[in-house]
């Protein structure tokens, strides 16, 4: 019986993707792990930044090491503010780039989103950030 976990982790490295067949080997941050965990799964659509939730297993593998297998996965906004800064960061919003998005994090902290979502236009008051 395989017993399946849960991880949350940000993706801070795409080591490998194959656009065939969506094999990806990603490095993440995960809660409570000093170094990246090397995430191994079909995760094509997955970017730096993103946020995962992925039910899986962990495997030592001989060559590879200690490495998260996981089979099924979703993306989620960022819970914490370290997520939230490599989110916006990693392009995949126009003009925002890791400079930017740590200014953003640093006014705003936790209610980051809910500013962008509602009062985008606050952040003009960012040094930086144009009309």
């Amino acid at each position: 019986m395989i017993f399946v976990q849960k991880i949350r982790c940000v993706v801070e490295r795409i080591t490998y993707q194959n656009p065939e067949n969506g094999y990806s080997v990603l490095k993440c941050r995960v809660k409570d792990y000093s170094e990246l965990v090397p995430v191994i799964g079909n995760m094509i659509d997955a970017n730096v930044g993103s946020v995962l939730l992925c039910d899986g297993e962990w495997k030592v593998d001989a060559k590879y090491g200690r490495q998260f297998v996981t089979q099924n996965w979703e993306e989620t906004l960022p819970a914490t503010v370290y997520g939230m800064e490599k989110y916006l960061g990693s392009g995949l919003i126009k003009g925002v780039g890791p400079k930017f998005a740590k200014k953003i994090v640093q006014k705003y902290g936790e209610k980051t989103f809910d500013i962008i979502e509602t009062n985008v236009e606050v952040l003009e008051e960012i040094e930086g950030i144009g009309k």
